[in-house]
């Protein structure tokens, strides 16, 4: 599974790799999006990678403009990430 999450997080630009101090649990660990598609490996593999690339800093869209766009997407279908 750790070969997965690297895959994976190698599409994600640097800034991304850090999680928020707001995030973080008491111990230190964060929540991953990541993570809750974990309970089918290819799925995620294949999902994750594609959103690594959609949030690549080459494209036109901002950090600030991709989290406005989840937050909103998030909020309308009444997820908590």
């Amino acid at each position: 599974m750790k070969k997965l999450y690297e895959q994976v997080y190698a599409h994600y630009p640097p800034e991304y790799m850090e999680s928020l101090p707001m995030f973080r649990n008491p111990d230190g660990s964060a929540e991953s999006v990541v993570a809750a598609h974990s309970l089918i490996p290819q799925a995620m593999l294949h999902f994750m990678s594609g959103f690594g690339v959609l949030i690549n800093p080459r494209l036109p869209l901002s950090r600030r403009q991709h989290e406005m766009i989840a937050t909103l997407v998030s909020a309308l279908n009444s997820c908590v990430y």
